[in-house]
This record gives C-alpha cells, sequence and structure tokens, in this order.
C-alpha cells in the first residue's frame, strides 16, 4: 500500500468502530519514528511542504495525538491562504474539522468541514485532484459522525455517509468506500434497522475482490453486525470469526469482542461471554466514544441477566460518565433505564426512582428529537410531492390547453392526490400521539409504582424529606438545591399565581440572583422554565388517569399558569401534542385496555 494511501486510511478514522484506522498490518507498516524524523527533516528545507505536512497530519491522528495533528492542519491552511489554491484550502478545512470533531469541539468541526464542501462544490468537476477527493470523504465522514453524536439524526447521517460512498465507488477507491460503508452500516445498526446489511456485504464483496485483508476486516465486522442484528446467529458466527482472525492487525478490538461476547451469550455459552466482555472492557479506548459506551451497556445487560446487580450498576456509571463527560446522548437513556431496574432488584428504590426520572428526561428527548424529524420529513415529502404536481400542471397547460377533459382529470388525481397525502399525515400524526401517550402514561405509573414501595418501606425515614440523604448536602449549593426541590415537590409551591422569583428566594431564605444561578446550574434552564417543567409533569400525572375529568381552564388555575393559553403552549412544547388531545389518548389507551 503507497503512503498517499495510508494517510487516505487514517484520515478516514471511523470513529464509530475505533479511534484510529489503520491499513497496513505490523509487518507492512514503516517504522512511525523514522517516518516522522524523515518528513521532519524535509519540511526543515521545505516548509510548505503539504503532502509532507498532510502525512505528519495523519501519523499523529492515528496516535490519538490530535492536537499535535491539528497542528500540522493549521500550517496547510496557512500554505492555502498564501497560495489562494482551494484544493489546498479544502484539504485544510477538512483536515482541521476531523482533528476538531475527535477533540470533541463540535462546533468548530461542523463550520471546518461544511466549508470543505462549500469548496468542493465551486471546485469544476475535471479540476479535482486525489486530494481534494480525499478531502470530501474526510467532510462528508466528519459530518455523517457529527449528524449522529450531536444532532442524532442518523437520516441526515446516512444522506452523508452514502455521498462519500456514491464518489468513492464511481472512483473504484474502495479503501474509502470500506471505511464510509462501515460507518453507514454502524448508523443502520444505531436505527436497528437491517437494511444495512446490503451495504456491508458490498464491503466484504470488494475486500474479497481486490484481496485487502483491511477492507475483508471492515466488511466481516460489520456483516457480522447486521446478522446478529437479525437474529440470525449462523452467519453472525461466520463473519465474526473471520473478524476476529483479523483483529489483531488492525483496530477495534473492544467492538469485535463485545460483539463476540453477546452472539456467546445468546448461544448460552456464559464462561466465554464473560471473558470476551472482560477482554472488551480492557482494550476500551475511550476517545472512540459511542463503542466504548455501547460495550459498558452491553456489559452491563449481562451483569444484569446474572443478578450481579452492584457490578452492573458499576458498568454502567462507567458509560454514563463517559457519555456526560463527552456529551454524547446516544445510549444514555438507556443506561439510565438499566440502572434504574438494578437499583430495583437491590431493593434501593430511591436510587431507582431517581435513574428512572433520569431516563424518562433523556428518552423522552430522544423521543421528540424523532417524532419532530418524522413530522417534518413527511411534510418535506408533501412538499416536494405538491411542487411535482405543480410543475406538471403547468407543462399539461402548456401542452395540453386546448384538452380540457386531460386537465379535469389531472386536477382530479391531483386532489386525490393531496387527500391520500392529508390522510396519511394525519394518520401518522394520530399514532406519534398515541406513541406520545402511551410513553408518559408508563412514566406516570412506573414512577407511581416506585414511590409507593418507597412510602411503603422507608415511612419512618421520611421526616427528614424524600431527598434528605443525598448527595444534596455535599455543599451549600447542592443543599439549597435540595431545598428548592423539596418545596417544588413535597409542597408543591409552582402551583402558586404568579410565582416570582423574590417568592421562591424568600422561602428559601436567600436571594433571587443566587436562585437563578442555583436553577441555572443545577437544572440547566431559567427560573420559569424551572417552574413550568413541574406544573407540567402534574399536569401530564394527572392528564394520565383517564378517570380525572377535571376541565382543562381550572387544571391550568390549579397548577398556577396565568392563562389557559400559557398552559397549551407550555404542555405542547413539553410533551408535542395539545393537552386535550393527550388526554383524548389516554381514554383511548384506557379504553382498548392497552
Amino acid at each position: 500500500m503507497s503512503m498517499r494511501k495510508l494517510v487516505r486510511t487514517i484520515l478516514m478514522i471511523a470513529l464509530f468502530l475505533a479511534s484510529q484506522v489503520g491499513g497496513l498490518s505490523a509487518a507492512e507498516e514503516p517504522t512511525t519514528q523514522d517516518t516522522t524524523e524523515a518528513l521532519l527533516e524535509l519540511l526543515e528545507h521545505e516548509p510548505d511542504n503539504v503532502d509532507a505536512l498532510s502525512q505528519l497530519y495523519a501519523i499523529y491522528m492515528r496516535q490519538g495525538n490530535y492536537g499535535e495533528a491539528q497542528r500540522y492542519a493549521l500550517r496547510i491552511f496557512d500554505v492555502a491562504e498564501e497560495s489562494g489554491d482551494a484544493h489546498t484550502r479544502m484539504l485544510a478545512d477538512s483536515y482541521i474539522g476531523q482533528s476538531y470533531l475527535a477533540m470533541d469541539g463540535y462546533d468548530s468541526a461542523y463550520n471546518y468541514l461544511n466549508d470543505a464542501i462549500c469548496l468542493w462544490n465551486t471546485i469544476d468537476s475535471a479540476d479535482r485532484t486525489d486530494e481534494t477527493y480525499s478531502a470530501i470523504y474526510t467532510a462528508y465522514n466528519g459530518l455523517g459522525i457529527y449528524a449522529v453524536t450531536i444532532d442524532m439524526d442518523f437520516g441526515k447521517a446516512i444522506d452523508y455517509f452514502l455521498k462519500g460512498l456514491k464518489l468513492a465507488e464511481v472512483r473504484q477507491d474502495y479503501l474509502d468506500y470500506a471505511v464510509l460503508g462501515s460507518n453507514l452500516v454502524v448508523v443502520y445498526n444505531l436505527r436497528e434497522d437491517p437494511d444495512g446489511l446490503k451495504y456491508a456485504l458490498e464491503v466484504y464483496r470488494y475486500g474479497k475482490e481486490s484481496g485487502n485483508t483491511y477492507i475483508i476486516y471492515c466488511g466481516a465486522h460489520v456483516s457480522a453486525i447486521m446478522y446478529f442484528l437479525k437474529g440470525d446467529l449462523v452467519n453472525a458466527e461466520k463473519y465474526l470469526n473471520e473478524a476476529m482472525s483479523l483483529v489483531d492487525r488492525y483496530f477495534d478490538r473492544m467492538g469485535v469482542y463485545c460483539l463476540y461476547a453477546r452472539l456467546q451469550d445468546a448461544k448460552g455459552r456464559k464462561s466465554e461471554a464473560e471473558k470476551y466482555y472482560r477482554l472488551a472492557v480492557e482494550y476500551i479506548d475511550e476517545e472512540s466514544v459511542p463503542t466504548a459506551i455501547s460495550i459498558y451497556l452491553s456489559y452491563g445487560e449481562y451483569l444484569f441477566g446474572e443478578g450481579r446487580y452492584a457490578e452492573c450498576i458499576g458498568m454502567l456509571d462507567r458509560g454514563i460518565d463517559l457519555a456526560v463527560s463527552r456529551g454524547n446522548r446516544l445510549y444514555t437513556y438507556r443506561l439510565y433505564e438499566l440502572k434504574s431496574r438494578a437499583y430495583e432488584a437491590l431493593g434501593r428504590l430511591d436510587s431507582a426512582l431517581d435513574a428512572y426520572r433520569l431516563f424518562h428526561s433523556e428518552s423522552v428527548g430522544v423521543f421528540n428529537i424523532e417524532r419532530e424529524r418524522s413530522v417534518n420529513e413527511l411534510t418535506r415529502k408533501y412538499e416536494n410531492e405538491r411542487h411535482e404536481r405543480e410543475l406538471q400542471q403547468h407543462n399539461v397547460l402548456i401542452m395540453k390547453k386546448n384538452q380540457e377533459l386531460l386537465i379535469a382529470s389531472f386536477v382530479i388525481v391531483a386532489i386525490i392526490a393531496v387527500s391520500v397525502v392529508s390522510w396519511m399525515m394525519y394518520r401518522r400524526k394520530n399514532r406519534m400521539y398515541m406513541q406520545i401517550a402511551r410513553r408518559y402514561k408508563a412514566a406516570v405509573d412506573r414512577e407511581e409504582q416506585l414511590e409507593q414501595r418507597i412510602d411503603e418501606l422507608s415511612k419512618a425515614a421520611s421526616g427528614a424529606g424524600k431527598y434528605s440523604n443525598s448527595s444534596l448536602k455535599e455543599d451549600s449549593r447542592s443543599e439549597l438545591f435540595g431545598r428548592l426541590e423539596s418545596l417544588m415537590k413535597d409542597d408543591r409551591l409552582y402551583c402558586e399565581k404568579n410565582l416570582t422569583r423574590e417568592r421562591v428566594a424568600d422561602a428559601l431564605g436567600s436571594n433571587r440572583t443566587y436562585l437563578s444561578q442555583i436553577i441555572n446550574d443545577k437544572a440547566g434552564c431559567s427560573f420559569f422554565q424551572y417552574i413550568n417543567s413541574f406544573r407540567i409533569e402534574d399536569a401530564i400525572r394527572q392528564l394520565s388517569d383517564p378517570s380525572n375529568d377535571i376541565p382543562l381552564k381550572a387544571l391550568a388555575d390549579e397548577l398556577g399558569f396565568s392563562s389557559l393559553a400559557s398552559f397549551y403552549k407550555a404542555f405542547q412544547e413539553k410533551v408535542g401534542m395539545p393537552p386535550a388531545k393527550y388526554r383524548e389518548k389516554i381514554v383511548e389507551i384506557s379504553r382498548s385496555g392497552n
């Protein structure tokens, strides 16, 4: 493999699969130290040598030294600024964006990667070089990763990976195809969508046809992932065994070992599963955040199934700590949900309730993102169809202006099409409302169940308040926030009409400025958002009871809202549907017995 190919392979960095991607075995790879020294010596004589700067960038990225890698990317940027060369500037933008992405500098990463794509669109297709294509692959790959880890937009991520994939296929850049294709399959796996299998098998096929063991490894790994998702354990084991035979030569031992452990667990081979879960944890590279978190979750699920609840919680906490520190929300709701179940199994119901509330908060956030995207996608589809029909109608009027019957028929078809699309939108929205109602009702029922068990088992300890024995007394800020939570949850202070910061601060013996700082620090929102969150949670609890027929205006007044309109607006923003519609769906669920 040429050094240029090695550079391109490293630059793709499949962050879902590993923190570092290498395209060479240890036997084939030149000594990194020798290569680095030779490149540094070259730069002493040719400080603006873009190829040498690119190779050093790639070496440091592969080593995980992202700050040093970025330093060389910025030097390429300076060269591009001096020369005014769009190709070099695009290369620099893609490198800088990728290095920021590796260091969790997401906003900067997004800006630089987008700049690279903007430059790509200005360069004539006949003038695009190998470096330009390498840059566009890197940009599409990076933006795909950004779409998943930050936007949690799997559809957008798939679009980015597919754009890069198609370019790589046309140019027969199969190494780049393997990395983009592997990341694409991982996104399908995150969506629990087995349609990614065709791309996985395509990567594997290209590997076999080219005889490239690196591509074979990528294809075997992601094919095993897809077959395991489909429940086809025979084929999953077949491809995974091939990946296992190559894992020492390449990367992502943790991911391969974790999948192998899950496969062994599914086959009832517990000791073998335990062995490989431990190996997966041993090889965890926390620069590859999604994979690392998924391993903590998978191992936690295994430990829970074995009844080792304390160990399970410890493993989940490691995943939660990593997710929170790196701002990655892909798995956090599942970590909290399993943690709640583990605490419940241990009889620690206070902790179970706390973890469940965090799960509910996270899962609702994820669900709301998907809900809005689902509606927006359908709306965009409708708008596109409407635009196409308008164009068709315009053409028909020009070409067939004397054929009134044909035009009338077209109009009728258009009306029917609009009606069908509108009906589909209504049906989809109705199903979405039912899903939302079921989700919230399940959360309310679960919280009530845990609270009832807590009351039954710990009434004697209730004098100090439900939250007094937590870690809220670690410092005065936490202690104040604990008392604030008690005022809201126990005394329902939020129900007061025209509740002000001054009123709450007086009740706490504090001042309004300090109160606002505490809420912003501990709850991550403003005072009024904080108050309204309790009001809406209370409304959800009451409306989740199908026998509760309190008029909505009276409920709004009871909860402290200044008007019915402000109640409707706050409820819609939080839940995603009007309170009247939520009540209607709860009644439907009650009648159906689901």
